[in-house]
């Protein structure tokens, strides 16, 4: 997931996204960004390790992933505040996300607008989603697809709109404890 909307609304749709996908696969998603709080805020442990501490050799896989609060989706964040984006560009983050491809049905990177990111990183076994700003225009986002498409993803799929916030909440069980 990537585009040009804001960094909220491409890690909300992201977020969206995979809840959906999670009723019936197993879904990671990979906050590449950083940018924006949503990821985080809805972390069964916000102050999880993330990459870059897995990069650096401070974290392991199963510290660096978290669960939703609010679905089956484990998140993977980017790196605990203040973290070094240069290690976003070791070649070991490849090798990450390929494992985490063995072990789930769907990984959905919220790689927010890319700037800082390896192409060769998100265009791997990749399907390219565009949150795109409202006013983008539609020349635009034409442009954008086949960009996209040249550098290597499999298929671009340009959203009308960002997703809007929502309280809904997976149905299923309850646990009220007192």
């Amino acid at each position: 997931m990537l585009g040009t909307a804001s960094s909220e609304s491409i890690a909300l749709t992201t977020l969206t996204l995979a809840r959906l996908m999670a009723r019936e696969a197993k879904v990671a998603v990979v906050d590449l960004a950083a940018a924006s709080p949503t990821i985080a805020a809805v972390s069964t442990d916000p102050g999880a390790p993330g990459l870059a501490e897995l990069m650096q050799g401070q974290a392991t896989f199963s510290e660096i992933i978290t669960r939703d609060r609010l679905s089956r989706v484990n998140l993977v964040s980017a790196g605990r505040p203040g973290f070094d984006r240069t290690q976003l560009q070791s070649p070991r983050l490849a090798l990450a996300i390929d494992a985490l491809l063995g072990v789930y049905d769907h990984v959905l990177l919220d790689a927010g607008t890319a700037s800082d990111l390896p192409a060769d990183l998100l265009t791997a076994h990749a399907r390219a989603v565009v949150v795109p700003d409202a006013s983008m225009a539609d020349d635009a986002r034409r442009l954008m697809r086949e960009q996209l498409a040249a550098v290597g993803f499999s298929e671009v799929t340009m959203l009308t709109k960002p997703c809007e916030p929502s309280d809904a909440v997976e149905p299923g069980p309850r646990v009220v404890a007192a």
